[in-house]
């Protein structure tokens, strides 16, 4: 549970107050779990978990917890055993750890987030096990909602940015100091592309490239996306390069500590900025990355040699040529995911499959390099690879996975789109019900 366990014991009357009835409150062989929890949380993130669930110590604070299957709980523990690593990397840059413990529990495949932030036990997919240990930047981000989405609120989802512009920025800065400069380069070039995509997704609806959005009248899940993210990042990242990263640390550790427990909106930040850094207005357009559309002329692609010569081998393709064995050795997952998220959005069939036939990418034991390669193989019409296409819309609930296949599908030819609905049909319900609705909606505007 998000909060810290007391006791277990024998239940009392007097207990139950208005639950149900005593008789059967203090029935033998009943139990009462008792919990507390002294920190202030915002309120969607009260959070408990029924099950026959297991645990693994990874840390002097850390458990991983997940149905009691041993390979589950070693794999897991595995892929996350540099946590408290992380952690002490946070407390440097952003002061102390205020919730005792960081726990990680590892939820059935249904689950539709990569993760949820509930303070003291985050709630983890299964996809972030990865056997590398580099499914660890989910829990980076998790982690620094710790500071930023937890200890600091926003105050309505108009102000969604301020949760996760900030915890992008501080997951960042945790896998630079942990995994290395050009790790976090990947990271950031994958995020650039993501928002540039989600400019052409919203191209009819420019209301939602805002950070300042006004979602009046609007289910949140419909227009969820990468804005608030990637362009909440980028907006922090200019004002990092505007006054310098020591400045800039300086500042951060001063906005938590001012507005901790607290729920606050993008007024509030932007007059404590103003006040904390003067003449900043003069030196940044405010308004315009607040409040204007689209991505600001000032905005930045990383810079770092391997994620230029990644997005120069991606440009290749199209001439027909695929990275030697030689140039993609060291690569990993993000370095695969960048290279796939930047070719040309449909290629020739015939060079997917000799890309799949290289580098088997359609087999990757890594969701995002393997859904990346199928949404090119949707586009491209490589029918072959319907079944792989089949096979992991049915395992897996994930929301940032089911979205763009099914829309890759249903933007397709009249075959495509009669085979996703048959999918849906047979595996909606095995999806949790915000991912199924997410599905419905996007069936609904393309049949």
């Amino acid at each position: 549970m998000s909060a810290r366990h007391v006791e277990r014991r024998a239940p009392l009357p007097g207990d139950a107050g208005f639950v149900c009835d005593e008789s059967l409150w203090c029935a033998e062989g009943r139990v009462v779990e008792e919990f507390a929890m002294e920190q202030p949380i915002p309120p969607y993130l009260f959070a408990f978990a029924v099950g026959e669930i297991g645990s693994r110590e990874v840390g002097p604070r850390t458990k991983v917890f997940a149905e009691a299957v041993p390979a589950v709980l070693d794999a897991a523990a595995k892929e996350f055993a540099g946590t408290e690593d992380m952690i002490r990397v946070g407390e440097k840059l952003f002061g102390g750890y205020d919730w005792e413990r960081f726990d990680l529990l590892v939820l059935p495949p249904s689950f539709p987030y990569g993760g949820m932030e509930n303070p003291r036990m985050v709630f983890l997919t299964p996809t972030v096990i990865k056997g590398d240990a580099s499914g660890a930047q989910v829990v980076a981000h998790e982690l620094a909602h710790s500071w930023t989405g937890n200890l600091i609120t926003n105050k309505t989802n108009d102000h969604f940015w301020l949760n996760e512009g900030f915890t992008t920025y501080a997951e960042r800065r945790i896998v630079e100091a942990v995994q290395g400069e050009d790790i976090a380069a990947l990271n950031i070039g994958i995020g650039w592309k993501g928002l540039v995509d989600e400019m052409e997704r919203f191209k009819d609806n420019m209301e939602f490239t805002k950070l300042l959005t006004n979602q009046e009248g609007v289910d949140p899940d419909d227009v969820y996306s990468q804005v608030p993210y990637e362009k909440g990042f980028q907006f922090l990242w200019r004002i990092e390069r505007q006054i310098g990263r020591p400045a800039f640390d300086e500042f951060l550790k001063k906005y938590i500590a001012a507005f901790k427990f607290q729920s606050i909106d993008t007024c509030t930040f932007l007059d404590f900025l103003k006040t904390n850094v003067p003449g900043i207005e003069k030196e940044i357009d405010l308004k315009t990355w607040t409040e204007g559309t689209g991505i600001p002329p000032d905005a930045m692609e990383p810079v770092s040699n391997i994620y230029t010569k990644i997005v120069s081998l991606a440009q290749e393709f199209k001439q027909g040529r695929m990275p030697s064995e030689e140039e993609v050795a060291n690569w990993h997952g993000q370095e695969w995911e960048l290279y796939l998220e930047n070719l040309p959005k449909s290629v020739e069939a015939s060079q997917v499959t000799a890309l799949d036939c290289r580098y088997r990418l359609s087999e990757s034991k890594d969701y995002e390099v393997k859904v990346a390669f199928l949404q090119l193989a949707i586009a491209s019409r490589c029918s072959e690879y319907y079944n792989v296409v089949e096979k992991t819309l049915k395992e897996v609930g994930r929301m940032k996975y089911l979205r763009p296949l099914y829309t890759a599908l249903v933007q397709s030819k009249e075959e495509e789109k009669i085979f996703a609905q048959r999918v849906f049909s047979e595996a909606r319900e095995t999806y949790h019900p915000i991912a199924q609705s997410v599905v419905e909606s996007i069936l609904s505007k393309h049949l």
